[in-house]
């Protein structure tokens, strides 16, 4: 008996300074993994907004798909916005996906970057690559945002087999940023 509480004693020592560890890790590292993060986001932010001038953040509430959307400013003095940047939410093989997608006021898709997803390595993630999302490009107002892969050409299609269900995730995603952005124009 004295033998399991020495034991005891010993584990619940060492757990305890492996917490007391941890804890001083996480207090040293959280500041500079928010500061990455604010960082990429800035930087695909600049990217997705094409020399725009990018507006404060608002958050959106009630909505499953659109979090937070950015007014892009075309002119200096604009005081109406040329286009907006949404951040959706989509859900694709491996979960959600989060994507900034810029759109003109008209709800077409300009620009769109993957931000973080979970998706399989060599299919899905494939999605992270501009040439992959440039398939969205021009879709949204007057031409579909396509959603199945006979609505793309035969290179294109052939991009996306293996990762059906990623694609099928951005295309919805990129439809309810399209009709949020109608939404914020009134439509």
């Amino acid at each position: 008996m004295k033998t399991m509480v020495k034991i005891g004693g010993k584990l619940a020592v060492i757990c305890a300074v492996a917490a007391a560890i941890l804890g001083l890790m996480n207090a040293v590292t959280e500041p500079k993994i928010e500061q990455i993060q604010r960082e990429r986001l800035e930087a695909a932010l600049e990217k997705v907004s094409e020399g725009m001038k990018i507006g404060e953040a608002q958050e959106v509430s009630g909505n499953r798909t659109v979090t937070d959307y950015y007014p892009l400013y075309g002119g200096s003095g604009q005081e109406e916005p040329a286009g907006y940047i949404c951040r959706i939410t989509g859900n694709g093989y491996g979960g959600e996906m989060i994507i900034l997608a810029g759109y003109t006021v008209e709800g077409e898709v300009f620009a769109v970057q993957m931000m973080e997803n979970s998706e399989t390595p060599g299919l899905g993630k494939e999605a992270e690559k501009q040439t992959y999302m440039a398939k969205f490009i021009g879709t949204g107002e007057d031409t579909p945002v396509p959603v199945r892969k006979d609505m793309l050409n035969q290179e294109e299609a052939d991009a996306v087999t293996g990762a059906t269900i990623t694609f099928i995730g951005i295309a919805k995603a990129l439809i309810q940023g399209s009709d949020y952005v109608d939404y914020l124009e009134g439509k």
